[in-house]
């Protein structure tokens, strides 16, 4: 039984590579297509969702939120969240009901089409090998966002190795939280780890994901010299976040 639900994993993971390569070469044809009809970005948006909401299909991944009532489509807000697998991003692009865009390592921004869309949607890239490109990227991305763009961080900086572990957070996101003004709204994803994990192309489908969406975390009230600070109370909050998730899910099981 073991063999064959290996070999049945092997093979939609090679069918997934086909998909999402055909899906991504689509949509971001869309999206920098749709940049002269929608110079907002709008139509881009969609694109992304689209392109997130039929990877989750194809792979039969079933999305539950909860807290989808902290997320204010008439402000400004910053989305944290934790990362567990890259399927986080397909999971967070298609519930987040307002445009957004994100902050990410500079190598993403090389892949074809999907970088093409985000150097397109003027996502911020961070050269995390050099201090004064990574302050300058992080004061880029303080302007885009006090000037009405939201956003999303991964606080840990990248994906964990370890199923259910929240890794030390980044401090250089913290002072671009503190630069913004802007509050944060924490979540906390479950069930990713499951589908693809670090490092692997094996993927798992059938999963269930979990998100769980907290009240939002105003920085205003943080000086510049307090971001250890602001970082703990953000980690308390996902913290919190990760509990009452997995007590909901006990229940539910």
């Amino acid at each position: 039984m073991l063999i064959i639900r290996r070999i049945f994993n092997y093979s939609y993971s090679i069918f997934f590579c086909i998909f999402i390569f055909v899906v991504s070469i689509l949509s971001g044809l869309f999206s920098l297509l749709s940049m002269p009809i929608s110079p907002s970005g709008m139509l881009a948006f969609l694109c992304m969702r689209f392109w997130s909401r039929s990877i989750l299909w194809f792979c039969r991944v079933k999305v539950s939120v909860d807290g989808m009532e902290n997320i204010d489509q008439n402000k400004v807000q910053i989305f944290a969240s934790n990362h567990s697998s890259f399927f986080d991003v397909f999971v967070l692009n298609s519930i987040i009901p307002v445009k957004f865009g994100w902050i990410s390592k500079k190598e993403i921004f090389n892949i074809p089409f999907i970088g093409w869309h985000m150097k397109a949607q003027g996502y911020v890239s961070i050269d995390r090998s050099d201090g004064r490109k990574a302050l300058q990227s992080i004061k880029e991305a303080a302007s885009k966002i006090r000037n009405g763009s939201r956003i999303v961080i991964f606080p840990e900086g990248t994906r964990t190795r370890e199923k259910g572990v929240l890794q030390p957070f980044k401090k250089g996101l913290f002072h671009l939280c503190i630069r913004t003004r802007v509050p944060i709204v924490p979540m906390y994803i479950t069930g990713t780890f499951d589908i693809l994990k670090p490092d692997s192309l094996l993927i798992r489908p059938f999963q269930k994901v979990y998100v769980k969406i907290g009240k939002e975390l105003p920085t205003v009230d943080y000086p510049k010299n307090k971001t250890n600070i602001l970082m703990n109370d953000l980690r308390d909050r996902m913290v919190q976040l990760e509990k009452g998730m997995n007590n909901r899910i006990k229940r539910a099981g």
